[in-house]
């Protein structure tokens, strides 16, 4: 983990460190997320770069549960018998 510091400017403004924009994945004129909770911040990069990242995060363990065909189709039966 680095520690980058920042300055803040006189309009609340931040300029981040290109070194840090690199890091994070930040780009001129793309969406980045803060995410804020009691009183600390974390700057997330492109939200569609997690995403594709994310995507096929789990697959084992669908396929441990027999698929998502066979956990669907579960569902479905609990909700009939309700």
């Amino acid at each position: 983990m680095d520690i980058i510091p920042l300055n803040i400017g006189a309009k609340a403004q931040v300029v981040i460190p290109k070194r840090a924009r690199k890091a994070i994945g930040l780009v001129e004129g793309k969406p980045a997320t803060l995410l804020v909770q009691e009183g600390i911040g974390i700057l997330l990069g492109d939200p569609v770069k997690y995403g594709q990242k994310l995507r096929g995060l789990g697959k084992e363990i669908w396929k441990k549960a027999g698929g998502g065909e066979k956990h669907l189709h579960q569902e479905r039966k609990s909700w009939d018998e309700s």
